[in-house]
């Protein structure tokens, strides 16, 4: 499995998130499926603008 920096603010959200699916899904979950998941969903919703306003906010 190819492995990538995630900081450590980011990485929390995702802890915080798989918490919150394991209650949901009353299931056990691992962080790496959940942080899957939140790529996957998030790479359908993502559009142009997003990278443009992410670019931005970077040179500022």
């Amino acid at each position: 499995m190819p492995s990538k920096h995630v900081d450590e603010q980011t990485w929390r959200k995702v802890e915080k998130e798989t918490v919150r699916a394991v209650i949901a899904a009353q299931a056990s979950i691992k962080e790496t499926e959940v942080l899957r998941m939140l790529i996957l969903k998030g790479l359908k919703h993502i559009t142009e603008d997003d990278y443009r306003d992410f670019a931005e906010k970077k040179r500022s």
